[in-house]
């Protein structure tokens, strides 16, 4: 069965025999915040001036047709539709697109009913999207949200990055026995950190034994031992979005009740509407939310996503 990103190369071509585009985006996001995760690229060759341009007006301008407001109403939208026929009102348009030569953008959520895995960003380089292609295109919004999803949990691959897993084999005290190829490759040598001992002393104290440690280059690796005989099998891999998450949590010293309204303010939601999902006021949520700005050492929400995306996570962006 296909991987993730295979999967969405199919896709790309089965919407584009009904929905023609000159490029079209389909990307993963981590469904717990909605932020950019892995895109694969039809169309086009990787451009990081246009990718990092997307990504600016994402989250840091006010703009329409936000990755969040087509999660939030489960269709797609076509930019010239929102702006009610003048795309030239949307920043994204005006400052990334029509100096590109695209004339108009659809956003597709790909989602489950309940959570959104995906998207897939179309342009078009002359003419407009009509309302039979929105129609279209959110018809498959969901089946293609499930097989994405599907993929993403029957794989396990990596959600950030595309390097395969490594193997440490060590004893049962943590010395190093032998690497793979690929844990070398993760690691840039033959240099183990000490969170490899870390996690096979937990695994002889009978504990979770599993650790992260940060690279120079703003990625995080996961080490996570298994027994092998008399000896340790640590498999060392690329930290996936949803581990990103925790991580963030970890570093800012975020609550449980803060991490929860983090999310949903990644999202998207408004202090009401998180009020109704987490189950507390609105005044407590404002509270969360001003803490929430202060550990992160933002004034607004808008700053506040940026923070998250720019920190954590577009450094693990890739085009493929």
């Amino acid at each position: 069965m296909a991987d993730h990103a295979e999967l969405r190369r199919r896709a790309a071509a089965a919407l584009a025999r009904r929905v023609p585009a000159d490029l079209a985006v389909w990307a993963v996001l981590d469904p717990a915040t909605l932020l950019w995760s892995d895109c694969v690229l039809v169309g086009a060759e990787r451009d990081v001036a246009f990718e990092n341009a997307v990504f600016d007006n994402e989250y840091r301008v006010d703009d329409v047709l936000k990755l969040t407001d087509v999660a939030a109403t489960g269709r797609a939208g076509a930019l010239s539709a929102v702006t009610g026929g003048d795309p030239a009102a949307s920043a994204r348009y005006r400052d990334v697109l029509a100096p590109r030569g695209f004339t108009d953008e659809m956003r597709v959520p790909l989602h489950d009913g309940r959570t959104t895995w995906g998207a897939a960003v179309l342009l078009r380089a002359g003419g407009t999207f009509a309302a039979a292609d929105v129609a279209a295109a959110s018809a498959v919004a969901r089946p293609l949200g499930e097989a994405l999803r599907d993929a993403l949990v029957r794989t396990g691959r990596d959600l950030v990055g595309g390097a395969p897993a490594g193997t440490i084999l060590t004893d049962a005290d943590g010395r190093v026995l032998d690497l793979s190829d690929d844990a070398r490759a993760l690691l840039g040598g033959d240099a183990v950190p000490q969170v490899v001992q870390a996690v096979a002393a937990r695994r002889a104290a009978g504990l979770p034994a599993e650790g992260t440690v940060p690279l120079t280059d703003g990625r995080w690796l996961s080490f996570r031992a298994s027994p092998l005989g008399g000896a340790l099998a640590v498999v060392v891999e690329e930290v996936r979005p949803h581990q990103v998450a925790d991580l963030v949590v970890r570093s800012k010293g975020l609550t449980p009740r803060e991490r929860q309204v983090l999310a949903a303010l990644a999202r998207g939601a408004s202090n009401r509407r998180i009020a109704r999902e987490c189950g507390m006021s609105e005044y407590t949520v404002l509270d969360h939310v001003k803490r929430l700005f202060a550990k992160f050492g933002v004034s607004g929400r808008g700053e506040l996503t940026a923070a998250l995306f720019f920190d954590h996570y577009a450094e693990a962006h890739s085009g493929r």
